[in-house]
């Protein structure tokens, strides 16, 4: 085998670089086609912001692979970074090309150079290319009910043409009321929530959110849906922890993409306050390279900050830290939350208002402090509180098993085949 670097301008340093590879073999030489495992699952992801799909979707993939021992999935992604996490066995990844938003929240393509419509164009395709040639006994839906703009449409009538189950996965918050409202209201999304699933599930619990009373869900859709708790990795392996003298406070903005300002923040209140604690900053594989040198620079003057390109295992970095500060993302909180340590978010407001809910419904809770647009001294003093308090009462704290809750609806449904229906209606790409 032979790897010849294809070299990409617009590749993100931490993203492994594109590269084409040439097989030298001789096709009498290949073995003969293995059995196919019995249960198929494809898994799609649509990630158009952040990695907070992708590494859902990795977690998931390691339960299912671990409670199904004869399975394989595959795994449709459209996340810049597919594999910069490690990848579980008998797991595949399908990569389409990705998809970002601009300043004024329309999608544009990431990486290709045509339009967005023809970016789209391309990874409907593939996505119904990859079922048609996988065969999958389940489908798996992270979060899109129909896809981004409806590339998932055509795979999920035809995976109902063709008795294939599936299952449509939902974070705890979505968007505002408003916002999902409207991009539920569509006739495409109308029927997919209706007729497409077999299950809907809340990656999270009604306690924190409930979509049946927040969201215009159908009536008919209720029996359907089913609350799984919290999905989280497992929590590492819990080790002795090194005596310090300091605290240290863990500061953490997700995928990194839209994330300087808050570590802007963080720096400008330890210049001012010069609190009696040590900080491990994490700026993300899409942080801008020049605004990480720039913090870098910053944390270097201070001397009591260390900067973290990247780390694949945040909670190795929550298990040694004594308190969080985060944006609200969903894998981000759900970690947190497993850790049990005193969490201070900054949610973002844009594009979507999901963080911000989160944000507030758990401080509700008392399970986090929550600050929007905090001033830099405001952030410091909300720290050292959150730091005296300690961590939140476990028994406040919400389920965290959504892994093995998905698991035992996967198993439900496979255990129960459908029969192979006649072709819904094509119903139009523009409804």
């Amino acid at each position: 085998m032979v790897l010849v670097p294809r070299s990409s301008a617009r590749w993100h340093w931490a993203c492994p670089r594109a590269t084409t590879v040439r097989h030298d073999f001789d096709p009498e030489s290949l073995p003969e086609t293995p059995r196919r495992s019995a249960a198929r699952l494809l898994l799609y992801s649509h990630d158009s912001w952040g990695l907070g799909h992708l590494r859902r979707s990795l977690t998931l993939a390691q339960g299912l692979v671990a409670s199904f021992p004869e399975a394989e999935i595959l795994l449709i992604t459209g996340s810049p970074c597919a594999t910069l996490f490690p990848t579980p066995p008998r797991v595949g990844l399908v990569k389409i090309p990705s998809v970002s938003k601009s300043d004024d929240g329309q999608y544009v393509s990431r990486s290709l150079t045509g339009s967005f419509q023809d970016t789209l164009k391309l990874r409907r395709n593939l996505i119904l290319e990859v079922y048609r040639s996988y065969r999958p006994t389940l489908v798996l839906v992270d979060h899109k009910v129909i896809g981004l703009e409806g590339e998932a449409f055509e795979l999920l009538q035809e995976a109902r043409r063709d008795g294939v189950r599936t299952i449509l996965g939902l974070r705890d918050v979505i968007d505002s009321p408003g916002a999902v409202a409207l991009e539920w209201s569509g006739e495409r999304c109308r029927w997919a929530l209706a007729e497409g699933y077999d299950r809907i599930c809340v990656y999270g619990t009604p306690e924190v959110f409930d979509p049946r009373v927040e969201y215009p869900v159908p009536p008919e859709l209720g029996p359907r849906v089913e609350f799984t708790g919290y999905v989280v990795r497992s929590a590492p392996t819990p080790v002795r922890p090194t005596p310090r003298a300091r605290p240290q406070v863990l500061v953490t903005i997700g995928g990194g993409e839209d994330g300087t300002a808050a570590l802007e923040t963080y720096l400008d209140g330890l210049e001012k306050a010069r609190p009696e604690w040590d900080s491990v900053l994490v700026g993300g594989p899409l942080l801008d390279e020049r605004d990480a040198r720039r913090l870098r620079r910053r944390a270097e003057a201070l001397g009591n900050v260390q900067v973290r390109r990247f780390h694949a295992d945040l909670p190795h970095l929550l298990a040694e830290c004594d308190a969080v500060v985060a944006m609200a993302g969903y894998n981000t909180v759900a970690e947190i939350l497993q850790s049990g340590k005193p969490a201070v978010l900054l949610p973002r407001t844009h594009p979507r208002m999901e963080q911000a809910i989160r944000a507030e419904r758990l401080a509700a809770l008392g399970l986090a402090e929550s600050l929007l647009d905090a001033r830099p001294l405001e952030l410091i003093r909300t720290v050292e509180r959150a730091l005296r308090a300690g961590p939140p009462p476990v028994d406040r704290r919400p389920r965290l098993d959504g892994v093995a809750s998905l698991c035992g609806v996967a198993r439900e449904l496979l255990e129960t085949p459908l029969v192979p229906v006649p072709r819904p209606a094509i119903l139009p790409l523009h409804s």
